[in-house]
Parts: structure tokens; C-alpha cells; sequence
């Protein structure tokens, strides 16, 4: 509720504010309509909207000089979403960044009065304010310097947002707004909410100096641009600077490979910018520490036990029982662990559906990248633990928040081979090149419109992650079966730039997708966005010690059950939502990221479980009992509710959070078929020589559910295959 009533608040404020409707039209009945214009790419963009009521009822946009098939898909689409989020607050259309920004910035102008934003001149009380506004998932604070007629400073004093998306909105907006003269400037795609953030804030201060709505967001002159056509030459070629794409660049740098790198966002990392920090391996040193409870071994028992369901199994389940075997023999102590098992669990997991094959390729090389990932500077904690989903306690969990060790590891490496490496950001990959049934390169566009043509001396590595967030190929190919309902109403995890760009690439040349009709929903998103935001890393996104409960208050599915089992349980009950309950032993109360969780509604805080069941709107004493039912298992190691079989911590120290959770789409498991070497097969079964691929991009590997903390591990192993192979 909290962080609806901020939400509709916002509107408020943008309606009166950012987008600058006058106090006379304020609660007015009547439609108004409002006219602006703004610099596109060909010419200029004209916008006309309806207001009725504060609200936005009705965007057009006009751009007769606008690119064919690029800003006319801006022009088409944007207006709706401006309408459907009754704000200018949305990310721009991929690939047209540009005619994306003069109907954001003609709407701003028609909502301020028009043509004449143009003519306001700057004035303020000179000196040095501070303003602040809420992010992507922190308060942003800003010290705005200004003279008499010109904004001369920004700098950022505080900032809890994800670093790699504030960064990157941070270094493409303050230049711009001090360049410029005015916040009528381009959001940077990718990082909407931080950078409305930076604008909201340098806005706060911009105000509190003297300015006006008109002054701050009066149009400024651009200086034309005309596109280029350029070509260049590497060894290898990798499209996407997500985590395979990073780890395939810096491979092959190591081999001696020159190597050209494009990434269609403003940053790199893709979705380890948003991702839980985690990384599955066995690991015997550490978890000689951990308990084999009697729960895990009648686990592994079990599965050693079953009767193999075809020759694949069978072998699967003899080199798991011989590892097992071996580690009684010897005596060991503490939690047993090989790569066999950890590629029967794996496989089982996904329902026998992935190739065994490459599954064995993937956890018979974690530990190894596990080790190389330290090698190059990723630091992990000291302690193992099971990640959500991950169904075994083999999780590793980066120091760094998010994906941003990983990040900054990689591209730290790829500096240390800057004279190999070239790496084009805000660039999109448009098409494979052919030379007869061989790929030698790609085209590509980057948000200048530059066009690029890139040549592979020797291989190209497709990169681009997944299509999670692509609802029409989702819905074409995923919906149905397992999932009844993959359109828009189904959020998604994922970051906007990774859309399936590399799976219709290959598509076109006649490339074999498989398992695409397989797609994971996870149960951690938050309800505003789909996005995992708002989830205590490293801990909270973990089974080891919280409950989930629904709108009434009761626990209705094992907290460390697989994670399809998970959210169709979520998607079963009242509202699709269910809390997840931790207590202070699980999360800091006094921490800042806390602080901030609370600001933006994604947490709510009590000192009782009784007090938290009224903010959250469930019966307390229903609450209460889960959690007193949940305690009771953790002494038995029996959950005779939901059959949980992890039991760490029990739930009861003060104050206790609540955090309102949804299942969003967040991971393809379909894709390019490949084998064990990255290489990429056409329909025919025949190779697709120069072409590679590794990550979300490639099917196979997965099957029909992916183990939760084995996506980096993917993008690891294979990712230093395909940068290997391509290299040589």
C-alpha cells in the first residue's frame, strides 16, 4: 500500500511538477489538449496530449522525417506507454534512443506550456543546493552550484542505487544537463529510474535556487549530426557485454585474440547488473563446515536409488553413487558433494529435458571458473549456503552488491588487453554476415545512427542473453503447458536490453533453436516493476531462513522447493503475490540498504509479528501461528505443512519485515543449440562454422528448469569455451 500511495504521489508530483501542468488546470473535468515540439532524429518530432483531470489520456506523435522501421517504431509505440504509466518516467524504444527522446521531451514541453519553453532564460539566487529525490531503489541526493544565469555544478552526495545502472546515468546525464542548460535532456536507456532520479533531484535543488518549471525544462538548440558508415576488422566478434559476453571477450584477449565487443546498452554487464550475486559449485573445503543432515543424505539416497528412466540416467546415477561411496569410504566430514552429483541434480531438475552432455560440460567445469573468477579478482564470502532454487547448499555469494563484482572483475581484465580489446557501447548487432554458410561478422547501428559493418578474422560469439522480456516471442513460443498466461500482464526480471536479439539473428540464417518452449518464472520479483529490487542480498534471496505467506497468512509452499513448483503455487493464490517474511537475525535493521527498502515501499518494518500483520493487511493470528509452526520444524527438522526439508534459523527476533513478492518471467532455458565445444548448428544438423555462442543466448543446457544459481556458471564455462574456440 505504501508504495502505491508513493507511486500515485509521483504521478502527482510529475503531473504538477516535472511535467509541469498549471495549478489552474489542476482537478479541471474537462479534457485539455497540449501541443509540443522537439529535435528528432530526421526533423522535428510534434507531440499532442490529452490531459483530463491530472491524468493522461491520449498521446500522438508525428515525425514525418523520422527513419522507417527505427523512430516510426517510436513514434507508434512510446505514446502508449507514456499513456499506460500516466508519466514520462519509461524507457525509451531500443534501437531509436533518439525520436525515444524528442517525444518524451515534446510531451514535457506541451505539458509546460508548449513552444515557448524554448525562451525561458535562466535565473537564480547564486550558491550551492541540495536536492534529492527517490531512484531506482535509494534516495539520490545532489549539490546543484549555480550562478545567476547558468548551472555550473553537480555533484552526487549520496546514492544507494544499483552502481553499474547509476553510473552509467550519472556519467551520460550531468554533462548533458550542464551542457545543455536545462533537464530537458535524453534518459539513458537502461537506467530510467536513476536517471529520472538524477533529474528529479537536480530539479528539487533548481527550485529551491529560484528557477521556474519553464526554465528548468526549456528546450536547448542540439548541434546536427550526420551519420557514418564504418568498418572494421578483428579476430573475433562478440555480440553482448553481459556475463558471457565479458567472459568470451576476456578469453580470448587471454589467447592473443584481437577482439571487437558490442553492447546495445549505455553499460555493460546485462542482467548481472540486477542479479543475486551468486554462483553454485561444489566446493569441498567449505562445505567440509556444513552439516549432512539426516534430510540430505535420505536426498541423495534417494536419488541414487531411483530407477533410471533410460542409459543416460543410469550412468548419471552410477558415477554419483561411486562419488558417494568413495566420500563414506574415506570418512569424510561435513557435506558431501562431487560434480557428478551436482549434474544429476542439475539435469533432474530440469526435468531430463537438457542435453546431459552439456550439463556434465557445465558442472565438471564450475569449480574451475570458480577459480578463475578469484584469479581475476571476485571476492566471495567465506561461508556456502543454498541459494533460492539452487536445491543444494553449494551457493557461493559475492562480496559486492549484485552483480557488480563480477562486472567490474571482468572488465578490469579486459582492460589489462586495451590494446586488443575495442568495445562499442550503446551499439545494437543487426545482422550475421555470410560468406556462403559461414558467418564472418555482423552490422550494427549505435544510437547516433552510425552504421557498422564488423568483420571476424577468425569467429564471432553470440552473447545476448535470453528473451525473457521479449512478450511476443515468449508468447510464441513458451505460452501454453506449463505457463497458461506469458503477455503483458507478466512482469519480468529482467533488465529492457536484453529482448532475444541474438536468437533472431541466428533465427534468420536458419540457425536450430531448442527447448524454447521452456521458460522460468521467478518468485522474487517485486510487485512494481517484476524486477528483483527490494530483496536483501545476500541472505534474502536465499531459502535458508525465511517463510513465504500468503494474503491470509498462511505458508502454502516449501520455501526450497524448485522454483516452477514455486511460483505456480504463487500464481494459485489469492491476489499472485505472497509475502516474504525474515526477522532481524536475517536482516540488519540499522542498514542503510534497509533504510532505503522501506523509503521505496518494497519492505515494511515492525517490532512484532502482530504489528506486521496489520501494516501488511493479513490476520495476526494467522501470522503468527505460520511463524510459530515454521520454528517448531526448525527444532523437529519435520515441516509437516509444506514439506520443507533446509532448516537454518528460526524466526524470532525482533523487528521483522515483510517484503510483497511476485512471480516475473526471468530466465529462457531455449535457444541456440550448440555443443560442447560453443559451436552453433543450423536446422540440418550441420555446423554453423565461425559462429559460437554461450549464456541465455543457447538452449540445451537448462532443460525444463534452471537450477537457481547456475546462470553465472553457465555464462562462466561456456562463455571461456566459446572465447577459447573462437579465439583459435
Amino acid at each position: 500500500m505504501k508504495r502505491k500511495l508513493m507511486m500515485g504521489l509521483l504521478i502527482v508530483c510529475l503531473m504538477a511538477g516535472l511535467l509541469g501542468c498549471s495549478s489552474e488546470n489542476a482537478g479541471s473535468a474537462e479534457p485539455e489538449t497540449y501541443v509540443g515540439t522537439a529535435k528528432g532524429y530526421g526533423g522535428d518530432v510534434t507531440v499532442t496530449v490529452t490531459m483530463e483531470e491530472n491524468v493522461i489520456k491520449e498521446v500522438t506523435a508525428e515525425g514525418p522525417d523520422e527513419t522507417e522501421g527505427i523512430g516510426t517504431k517510436a513514434l507508434e509505440e512510446l505514446p502508449a506507454a507514456i499513456v499506460a504509466a500516466n508519466s514520462t518516467e519509461v524507457d525509451v524504444i531500443a534501437g531509436a534512443t533518439v525520436t525515444s527522446n524528442a517525444i518524451l521531451t515534446a510531451v514535457r514541453s506541451a505539458l509546460n506550456g508548449g513552444d515557448g519553453v524554448e525562451s525561458a532564460d535562466m535565473t537564480f539566487t547564486p550558491g550551492t543546493y541540495a536536492g534529492e529525490a527517490y531512484g531506482y531503489m535509494s534516495t539520490i541526493v545532489l549539490d546543484v552550484t549555480v550562478s545567476e544565469d547558468a548551472i555550473t555544478g553537480i555533484e552526487v552526495v549520496e546514492s544507494g542505487d544499483s552502481p553499474i545502472l547509476f553510473d552509467a546515468a550519472r556519467d551520460g546525464m550531468i554533462s548533458e544537463i550542464l551542457t545543455y542548460q536545462t533537464l530537458a535532456v535524453d534518459v539513458v536507456s537502461g537506467a530510467t529510474s536513476s536517471s529520472h532520479g538524477i533529474l528529479n533531484a537536480t530539479k528539487d535543488a533548481l527550485l529551491k535556487a529560484g528557477a521556474s518549471e519553464e526554465m528548468v525544462n526549456r528546450q536547448a538548440e542540439r548541434p546536427d549530426f550526420t551519420p557514418e558508415s564504418i568498418e572494421n576488422t578483428a579476430d573475433v566478434i562478440v555480440v553482448g557485454g553481459g556475463g558471457a559476453g565479458l567472459v568470451a571477450a576476456a578469453t580470448a584477449a587471454e589467447e592473443g585474440a584481437t577482439v571487437i565487443l558490442v553492447e546495445k546498452a549505455p553499460y555493460l554487464g546485462g542482467n548481472l547488473v540486477v542479479f543475486g550475486g551468486i554462483y553454485n559449485t561444489p566446493d569441498p573445503s567449505k562445505q567440509s563446515l556444513v552439516e549432512m543432515s539426516e534430510a540430505v543424505k535420505t536426498m541423495v539416497e534417494k536419488a541414487i536409488s531411483a530407477e533410471p528412466a533410460n542409459e543416460s540416467h543410469a550412468a548419471a546415477i552410477a558415477a554419483v553413487k561411486a562419488d558417494y561411496d568413495k566420500w563414506k569410504a574415506e570418512g569424510a566430514t561435513g557435506l558431501f558433494d562431487s560434480a557428478s552429483w551436482f549434474a544429476l541434480q542439475t539435469w533432474n531438475a530440469g526435468d531430463q529435458v537438457a542435453s546431459k552432455e552439456l550439463v556434465d560440460v557445465m558442472c565438471d567445469n564450475a569449480y574451475e571458473g570458480f577459480e578463475w573468477l578469484e584469479a581475476i579478482g571476485v571476492e566471495f564470502t567465506d561461508g556456502i549456503t543454498q541459494g533460492a532454487g539452487s536445491l543444494y547448499q553449494r551457493t557461493h555469494g559475492a562480496v559486492k552488491p549484485n552483480g557488480s563484482g563480477f562486472i567490474d572483475a571482468y572488465v578490469e581484465t579486459l582492460n589489462q588487453y586495451s590494446d586488443q580489446v575495442e568495445i562499442l557501447m550503446e551499439t545494437a548487432a543487426d545482422s550475421l554476415i555470410m560468406d556462403g554458410s559461414k558467418v564472418v561478422g555482423i552490422t550494427a547501428t549505435d544510437v547516433k545512427g552510425n552504421t557498422y559493418t564488423l568483420n571476424a578474422n577468425k569467429g564471432v560469439v553470440l552473447a545476448t542473453g535470453g528473451f525473457a522480456g521479449n512478450v511476443a516471442l515468449r508468447q510464441e513460443y513458451a505460452e501454453g503447458g506449463t505457463w497458461k498466461d506469458l503477455g503483458e500482464n507478466v512482469l519480468t526480471t529482467n533488465l529492457k536490453a536484453v529482448s532475444g536479439d541474438g536468437i533472431l539473428m541466428a533465427r534468420d540464417i536458419g540457425v536450430n533453436l531448442v527447448d524454447m518452449e521452456h521458460i522460468q518464472l521467478l518468485h522474487l520479483g517485486n510487485p512494481f516493476s517484476g524486477a528483483t529490487t527490494g530483496v536483501i542480498p545476500y541472505k534474502g534471496r536465499n531459502a535458508d531462513e525465511v517463510i513465504f505467506v500468503n494474503a491470509e497468512g498462511n505458508r502454502f509452499v516449501a520455501e526450497d522447493a524448485r522454483r516452477d513448483v514455486i511460483c505456480n503455487a504463487i500464481l494459485e493464490q489469492p491476489g499472485g503475490f505472497y509475502w516474504m517474511i525474515h526477522d532481524s537475525k536475517n536482516i540488519d535493521p540499522n542498514s542503510d540498504l534497509v533504510a532505503n527498502y522501506l523509503k521505496g515501499g518494497y519492505f515494511h518494518k515492525a517490532d512484532t509479528l502482530e504489528e506486521l500483520a496489520e501494516i501488511i493487511e493479513v490476520p495476526a493470528e494467522t501470522l503468527v501461528a505460520s511463524v510459530d509452526q515454521y520454528n517448531h520444524s526448525v527444532e523437529t527438522k519435520v515441516d509437516e505443512v509444506a514439506g520443507r526439508g533446509l532448516f537454518v534459523e528460526t524466526i524470532d527476533e525482533g523487528p521483522y519485515f515483510a517484503a510483497k513478492r511476485v512471480a516475473s518471467a526471468h530466465h529462457t532455458m531455449g535457444g541456440v543449440e550448440i555443443d560442447a565445444d560453443a559451436r552453433v548448428y543450423y536446422e540440418d544438423g550441420t555446423i554453423v562454422e565461425g559462429l559460437f555462442a554461450a549464456g541465455e543466448v543457447t538452449g540445451a543446457i537448462h532443460g525444463g528448469n534452471r537450477v537457481g544459481g547456475n546462470a553465472v556458471v553457465d555464462t562462466v564455462v561456456f562463455g571461456r569455451i566459446a572465447g577459447f574456440n573462437a579465439a583459435k
